[in-house]
């Protein structure tokens, strides 16, 4: 996929060492033929692994400014970024960044060249993303040939910077120097007719993020209005995830790697604000269609349990989620900046995939702490302590209703790979469920695997002892 050109091409750039002279705050522009802008920044200075960001889109560009500009850089930041991102990336790491198809063609283009690897990031990684999607290997011929279009301009531009006579500031934006500007001007090089001429591109700031917005049909509101009204106070909060998922089904190249890149879900969870009750809790099932499993679900809970009166959200993705569908019902949409009782929720959400990445309880601690230990929050975190435990137990309680909802229960979280994460005391009435009830001998096994797994995983001991050695 990735010809000798473009590999050579992104050596050069390694040999020119631009990260030198530049910082990721420095940008400037390419305008290659087909008009539209990329906007550009160097990686590496202090890394060893040094890259190049060809930034796809004005929303991509604006995602990063959004980050750094904001007075603090939360875990949250992270993710809008790493969810809005749009970009052509030439980086170079270690043989282990490699995927498999990609191995095979670098090691193929090094003998060729007759290079030989030596010292860390030396291999060259080239990928794109696309937002709402993950960073992924080149699948497409007119991206590649684009890519090289853009590194051959870039390129440039950098022999330009590396002449010492010339005067860097006129070819780039720092943006340390333009932290309260609202408008910036990216210097830019535009390819037209063969021939390179130099022009501004204006970006005005304060675009944040596009809000979805479903369309209720007046057949689907008509049914939600037939819902009893109630008194009830809900809280909703909706937000990005950063695991990204494979599509089910998705198509595999020979090398077992997707052929499209995984896709960033979105989350929507609605508790009851008397209870703490999760009331449901929905993330997207594919890309095609991100929101088309979320407003289901929430249709069909106002159908089971009613409207309620109000419901309290805390940040503009999820207020614009709602907006439509609380006028149509003639639900009050209450929009407040804090809402303690999301705290906690939020935070285990992450804590448990940074757990799952490696992170450290030091790293966890520190990424998410920014977030969730400020003074503001101390109190609503020792009442939500409260309702999280009520919360816990309830859900806990449900699992011994009967071998129906214990099976339910069971399924649902083997199907979406949360048997591991269940907290004790929920995990704990699922093995009495088994005990209890006749579930089926799949979902058994497996949470006897769990309950090994958890607690005796070292020794013979064995709870589940059924005459039978399957282990």
């Amino acid at each position: 996929m990735i010809p000798d050109k473009l590999y050579d091409l992104a050596f050069a750039f390694k040999m020119a060492k631009p990260w030198k002279i530049l910082h990721p705050a420095q940008f400037f522009a390419v305008i290659p033929s087909d008009g539209k802008p990329r906007f550009c920044q160097v990686f590496g200075g202090d890394t060893g692994k040094p890259s190049l960001w060809l930034h796809n889109t004005e929303q991509s560009f604006q995602a990063y400014v959004r980050m750094v500009h904001t007075p603090k850089i939360t875990f949250y930041n992270k993710i809008d970024y790493l969810v809005d991102q749009e970009a052509y990336i030439i980086n170079f790491d270690n043989k282990a960044a490699l995927a498999p198809s990609e191995l095979d063609e670098v090691q193929a283009y090094l003998k060729k060249r007759k290079l030989k690897p030596s010292g860390s990031g030396f291999y060259p990684v080239l990928r794109v993303t696309t937002a709402q999607h993950r960073t992924w290997m080149y699948r497409d011929e007119a991206d590649v040939e684009r890519t090289f279009e853009c590194l051959d301009m870039v390129m440039q531009i950098i022999d330009l910077l590396l002449d010492q006579t010339v005067d860097r500031g006129e070819y780039l934006l720092d943006l340390r120097l333009h932290q309260k500007d609202k408008k910036l001007a990216v210097p830019a090089i535009r390819c037209k007719d063969g021939t390179l001429t130099w022009e501004v591109i204006n970006v005005s700031l304060g675009n944040g993020p596009k809000n979805y917005q479903p369309r209720w049909n007046d057949l689907q509101v008509a049914r939600m209005k037939k819902a009893k009204k109630t008194g009830a106070i809900w809280i909703a909060d909706h937000g990005r995830l950063p695991e990204a998922l494979i599509n089910e089904g998705a198509q595999m190249n020979e090398y077992g790697e997707a052929v499209n890149a995984p896709f960033f879900p979105e989350m929507l969870a609605v508790f009851d604000e008397a209870s703490g009750e999760l009331l449901f809790m929905e993330t997207s099932s594919s890309d095609k269609d991100l929101y088309g499993s979320i407003t289901k679900n929430l249709m069909s809970t106002i159908i089971e349990l009613g409207r309620p009166m109000t419901i309290r959200v805390r940040n503009s993705s999820t207020e614009a989620l709602l907006k439509g569908f609380c006028t149509k019902l003639g639900i009050k949409l209450d929009r407040r900046e804090v809402i303690s009782e999301l705290d906690d929720f939020r935070c285990d959400i992450h804590a448990q995939w940074m757990e799952a990445q490696g992170y450290t309880e030091e790293e966890i601690d520190r990424e998410l702490g920014i977030v969730f230990d400020g003074p503001e929050f101390k109190n609503g975190r020792r009442k939500m302590g409260q309702a999280h435990m009520e919360l816990l137990d309830s859900i806990a309680e449900s699992i011994l209703e009967g071998p129906e909802s214990a099976t339910d229960f069971i399924k649902l979280v083997v199907n979406k790979g949360l048997l591991m994460t269940l907290p004790n005391i929920i995990f704990d009435n699922v093995v009495d469920a088994i005990l209890l009830f006749d579930i089926s001998p799949k979902l058994e096994k497996q949470v006897k695997e769990e309950f090994r797994r958890r607690y005796y995983e070292d020794e013979f001991y064995d709870d589940f002892d059924d005459g039978e050695d399957e282990y």
